[in-house]
């Protein structure tokens, strides 16, 4: 069986957890469905959080290499509770203006790819749908005819600003100092909105750099002051620092990217051996400036990556002498915060290394490697914790009082641990 195939025929199980659960996240449900990109304003180093009545918009895209010909996608879209479960207390015509059942009209197929594929675009609010209501968001794309097989989800969240939100980040942590950990601490600032009890009102939610295994949940206030709350010395919102992403290039399949160790054509795609990494645990904080784990797509080959970018057979490895206990995934934004057996590394005793071939489309990529401890994922024992670690962190803060039938969000802020 040819690479592409072994790529395409992935466990189907991998897709549907999402869905069967009733909570959304960014992911395709689908295995034919690659690189899901959800954006602000369509800037791929923008996170997907809009203004209510403004002038922003989410831009979502993505792929799908199918052997079928193409057929007619249409989307729905879900307004959702703080923890991404569809809203039952409201309906459609309360969180929309226009239709819920509309086509996918922006899509081309690949041209000059060794890989086919049809590419698709979709910016909401359109002149078919807007949104009456803040919160979070999911659009569910699927095929004509077929409304209750979904093929992907997409998340973003609007904001009604009501609230200011200051934070800071600290590596000198509640147990320890500038070593493995950081911080994050934070004020909510509402001198004109009333907000009644704090502890059932408000929702709060942090995470670092889009990592949703990171995610704080029930974060309460430390001191509660007239039109101010402050969230500090909360062990809650205590992260590892982890290390700078690793990353790479494959722009062009004339040439090795950075970190790229060499190219082979094996019909009918080629296959991306990257350079093998090694541990970095243990060996010193080395700063690199990268993009916290996004990714953009770029093709040296076509003037047009959306549908002129090909897609590679991309081979991760890691060296170890040995298999350790825990299982090893690689995670960056292009596996949509997903630790199933597609991102998770299989041990090669021949050649004393993990690896994962996994199928991406060009482009410039950050990944880091972490293991798993029961549902905890971690840093230490691949990339190590250095408190010197540039991250980004994000919080949010839902509103809900007495007699409201859906989590409004206030406020929410992006902080980054230093200025790059």
């Amino acid at each position: 069986m040819n690479t592409l195939k072994r790529s395409l025929l992935i466990l189907f199980s991998f897709a549907c957890i999402a869905i069967s659960a009733q909570v959304y996240h960014t992911q395709a449900v689908s295995p034919e469905i690659y690189t899901i990109q959800v954006n602000k304003n369509g800037d791929w180093n923008q996170y997907p959080v809009i203004g209510l009545n403004s002038n922003d918009f989410v831009f979502i895209s993505f792929d799908r290499i199918s052997e079928n010909s193409y057929s007619r996608l249409r989307y729905r879209v879900v307004h959702c509770d703080a923890y991404w479960k569809p809203g039952k207390e409201i309906s459609e015509i309360d969180y929309l203006n226009g239709f819920n059942d509309n086509p996918v009209n922006d899509y081309d197929a690949s041209i000059n790819t060794t890989v086919e594929y049809t590419h698709f675009n979709l910016a909401i609010p359109n002149k078919d749908v807007t949104l009456k209501l803040s919160g979070n968001y999911a659009v569910e794309i699927y095929e004509d005819g077929a409304p209750d097989e979904t093929l992907l989800t997409a998340c973003f969240s609007v904001v009604d600003s009501q609230i200011s939100i200051g934070a800071t980040i600290s590596s000198n942590t509640d147990i320890d100092a500038n070593r493995a950990h950081q911080q994050l601490s934070f004020t909510v600032m509402h001198p004109k909105f009333n907000i009644r009890d704090p502890f059932t009102d408000l929702k709060v939610f942090a995470w670092q750099n889009n990592r949703l295994d990171t995610e704080r949940r029930q974060i309460r206030p430390t001191y509660i002051n007239t039109g101010k709350l402050i969230y500090e010395h909360n062990r809650n919102l205590i992260f590892e620092a982890g290390n700078e992403y690793r990353r790479f290039e494959t722009a062009s399949y004339r040439y090795n990217g950075m970190n790229v160790e060499h190219i082979e054509y094996e019909r009918p795609t080629y296959n991306m051996y990257l350079v093998t990494d090694k541990v970095r645990a243990g060996r010193g904080y080395s700063y690199d400036q990268d993009q916290d784990g996004k990714y953009v797509i770029r093709s040296n080959e076509s003037d047009n990556s959306e549908s002129g970018a090909d897609y590679f057979n991309t081979v991760f490895s890691l060296a170890m002498d040995n298999p350790i206990s825990e299982d090893i995934y690689v995670t960056g934004s292009f596996t949509d915060n997903n630790f199933t057996d597609k991102y998770r590394m299989i041990y090669d005793e021949q050649n004393k290394v993990y690896s994962l071939p996994l199928l991406l489309k060009q482009g410039l990529y950050n990944y880091l490697y972490l293991t798993q401890s029961g549902s905890n994922y971690s840093t230490a024992k691949i990339e190590g914790n250095y408190y010197e670690t540039e991250n980004e962190y994000y919080i949010f803060v839902y509103y809900r009082p007495s007699g409201q039938r859906y989590d409004s969000l206030i406020g929410a802020q992006h902080i980054s641990s230093r200025k790059k």
